[in-house]
């Protein structure tokens, strides 16, 4: 505890004296990584397993997971169903820009004062 507070009491006198730059450790000799072990590894997120998964087998006749899932999105859209026409088209045509028209009269604002 001691020597944390010597520490501290000399960083405060250097930088009264306009010392702030204080090399605390040993610098990196030269050709010296500052991290040996490299980048930790990727943390896997949801989209990554879920691509992973779609990859696999999913039928005996050899189609992957994911073709039997499209195949699936497609007998139901034949079916009727709203969501997946609207599945394929989003995927197929991509999503209807939304575009909101704003008019301006150009008229000055009223202000109203009231006793």
């Amino acid at each position: 505890m001691e020597t944390r507070q010597k520490e501290l009491k000399e960083q405060s006198a250097d930088k009264q004296q306009g010392n702030s730059k204080k090399v605390v450790g040993k610098p990196f000799k030269k050709g010296q990584s500052g991290n040996p072990n490299g980048r930790p590894p990727k943390v896997r997120s949801i989209p990554d397993i879920l691509k992973k998964i779609g990859d696999e087998e999913g039928t005996l006749d050899g189609k992957s997971k994911l073709d039997v899932i499209m195949y699936k999105v497609f007998q139901y859209a034949l079916e009727g169903k709203p969501w997946a026409v609207q599945f394929i088209a989003d995927r197929t045509e991509g999503k209807a820009k939304e575009i909101r028209e704003v008019t301006n009269k150009n008229e000055p604002i009223t202000i109203i004062t009231v006793d």
